[in-house]
């Protein structure tokens, strides 16, 4: 099986992109003044490269982003950083041989693969007690304009121990695993539109969360009661970021971005404080990976969103907080 360039989602589009090479590359990363005030770090996904790597960088008090720095040395694509609950390592998706599970140390050292080659396994997610990983097998090679099916799979945080809790759900993909060992995950299972549902982590008690319009980029916030995603609901091609409670009940708007502005992709920090998320410049449901994007951050109610200043890939940013 050929190596692929990348498998990256493009979740609103519904279809994959696997051509990261053939696109341009977005503006690089910047290096804003550094703040003495650092409140923490973010993992994120930058084309500086002209490819998708995974790129670490602080965030101060006032939002600024600074130090952007590559994380590995890997010479093909990598997306979708995932931090194990101590801080310690991130697992991530790396596109050698097909596509493979990797982790490595938070400092850059001691990369390996976890799971098996050749295949198409991405988008990995930790266990609470950093035990286990859960992640998303690809069933066909990717291509374009081609929605594979998938299945959910689990296995050691050593790579032993692999084996599949949700099978034949069409493309169900973004695993995120809560506290309450209930996973949250975006599915076409009922499409023709994503909807977030969650499951018990043995693939029991399937439960569909929202409906009616594309729902997706699904995470939890540390306490596992809410569950924030983006969205198309309000319509006339806007995108934000909505919270709701774990039951899909109580759902509210966090961000107010007109088109072309876009948000998804988010993230809570480990106190449940603050959000971070993509905002790109598209117009078309995050589906370009030629746009401008950067990581933005704001409070967990939504207020004083402001941008990093830090540019990341437009599809697949991924920003996520390091746990402290």
């Amino acid at each position: 099986m050929d190596s692929i360039s990348s498998v990256r989602i493009a979740v609103w589009a519904a279809a994959i992109c696997v051509t990261a090479l053939a696109c341009s590359s977005a503006a690089p990363a910047t290096d804003p003044a550094t703040s003495s005030a650092e409140i923490g770090r973010i993992a994120f996904v930058s084309r500086a490269g002209g490819l998708n790597q995974i790129y670490l960088m602080n965030v101060d008090s006032a939002g600024a982003g600074s130090t952007p720095k590559r994380l590995t040395a890997d010479r093909e694509p990598e997306n979708y950083p995932s931090w194990s609950p101590d801080g310690t390592r991130i697992a991530y998706q790396r596109d050698f041989n097909g596509a493979a599970i990797y982790v490595v140390r938070a400092d850059g050292t001691g990369a390996r693969r976890l799971s098996p080659t050749p295949g198409f396994d991405i988008q990995p997610s930790w266990s609470p007690d950093g035990t286990r990983i859960i992640y998303v097998r690809l069933l066909a090679a990717p291509a374009p304009n081609r929605v594979p099916p998938s299945e959910m799979r689990m296995m050691n945080a050593d790579g032993t121990g692999d084996r599949v809790i949700l099978a034949n759900a069409g493309l169900s993909i973004e695993p995120r695993w809560s506290v309450n060992n209930t996973i949250v995950f975006m599915s076409l299972m009922n499409g023709p539109t994503y909807d977030v549902y969650t499951m018990n982590v043995d693939g029991s008690g399937l439960r569909r969360l929202t409906n009616g319009a594309n729902n997706g980029d699904p995470n939890w916030s540390p306490d596992g009661s809410t569950i924030i995603f983006g969205s198309d609901r309000e319509g006339n091609g806007l995108l934000n970021l909505f919270a709701m409670r774990a039951d899909g009940s109580q759902v509210r708007r966090l961000t107010h971005f007109d088109v072309p502005l876009e948000a998804g992709d988010s993230h809570f920090s480990s106190d449940g404080a603050r959000i971070t998320f993509e905002v790109a410049v598209d117009g078309k449901k995050q589906s370009d990976p030629n746009v401008p994007a950067d990581v933005w951050t704001m409070r967990a109610d939504g207020s004083g969103a402001k941008s990093t200043g830090v540019a990341c890939s437009s599809v697949g940013c991924a920003p996520r907080w390091q746990p402290k």
